[in-house]
């Protein structure tokens, strides 16, 4: 595809543009299909997709700050450091003051969060197992390179 025709296939403008042939909203579609999915499901368990996100990374590094919690989940960092705020007062998380640097806080799974995580995982893996049905690998190896690299070119 040359540069003019992606020029003018990408104008919002132009005459020819079409929705379902934008990237990005069918992106956008998906991605809020699966959030409105996640919530549902999640909804019964006190959780929501925000949350899910929390829980899925601390499950994976144990230990993180909010700083590395927002930027792994690809939220803003007001947004994160309120979802914890909640999730402690929910008994899900623990936090304390960084040992090596007191301007950090430190988030970890609580008893109760390595249960909610377990429960959660079950039901966000039925929607995984949904989403993917009739997808081979190849087919999701290559949504993960082309989305790699596409948010490598926006990413300055």
């Amino acid at each position: 595809m040359t540069n003019d025709i992606q020029e003018t296939r990408f104008k919002l403008a132009d005459e020819n543009f079409e929705f379902e042939k934008w990237p990005f909203y069918n992106m956008s579609r998906l991605i809020s299909l699966y959030h409105r999915r996640l919530d549902s499901a999640l909804k019964p368990l006190g959780l929501d997709a925000t949350r899910w996100r929390i829980l899925s990374i601390l499950s994976k590094r144990k230990t993180a700050s909010v700083t590395e919690i927002a930027e792994e989940s690809t939220a803003l960092l007001s947004t994160t450091a309120k979802a914890i705020q909640r999730m402690v007062a929910q008994g899900l998380l623990q936090t304390r003051t960084s040992t090596r640097d007191a301007r950090s806080i430190q988030v970890n799974l609580s008893d109760k969060g390595k249960t909610a995580f377990t429960d959660a995982e079950r039901k966000v893996s039925l929607i995984a197992s949904r989403a993917f049905h009739g997808v081979g690998e190849s087919e999701i190896d290559a949504l993960n390179f082309i989305t790699r690299r596409i948010y490598g070119n926006l990413e300055l």
